[in-house]
This record gives structure tokens, C-alpha cells and sequence, in this order.
């Protein structure tokens, strides 16, 4: 075994990760998660024939993907910033 090799106890300190400011956390969650509801009640009123109701929420999950992926580009230019 070589001397200077890590033993497996041994955790080797790695880059700092940066922080992810606390409201990008809490919207990215509200986010996925509104989404989700959206799509499932898209689902929801697709199978039970309640068209308009069905286009409502496809646009509802399609605004939330589109807010996904502009937090997705403010955390990532927080990050970098910081």
C-alpha cells in the first residue's frame, strides 16, 4: 500500500460548493410542484372529456415550465455572481 495514499476512513476536502440563495430553493419547489398539479389535472380533464378545462391547464404547465427555466438561469447566474 502506498504511504501517502487516502485511507478509506479519510474524506479528502473537495471544492467549496457555493450557496443557493434560500428564494431560488423555495421557488424552483413551488414551481415543480405547481407544475405537476398542472399536468395532472390536464390528465385529469382529458380523460373526462372537459376540453377547455384540459387547454387551461396545459397552458398553466406550459407557463410553469417556461418559470422553471428562467429561475433555472437566475440561480445560475446568482451562483456565478457570488
Amino acid at each position: 500500500m502506498q504511504e501517502n495514499a487516502p485511507e478509506e476512513g479519510d474524506a479528502q476536502p473537495g471544492p467549496a460548493q457555493p450557496q443557493m440563495p434560500l428564494g431560488i430553493v423555495i421557488a424552483r419547489i413551488l414551481v415543480v410542484t405547481s407544475m405537476s398539479f398542472a399536468a395532472a389535472a390536464a390528465i385529469f380533464f382529458l380523460v373526462g372529456g372537459l376540453w377547455l378545462l384540459a387547454l387551461l391547464s396545459i397552458a398553466a404547465t406550459a407557463i410553469f415550465l417556461g418559470l422553471m427555466f428562467v429561475i433555472e438561469r437566475g440561480a445560475g447566474s446568482s451562483v456565478r455572481h457570488s
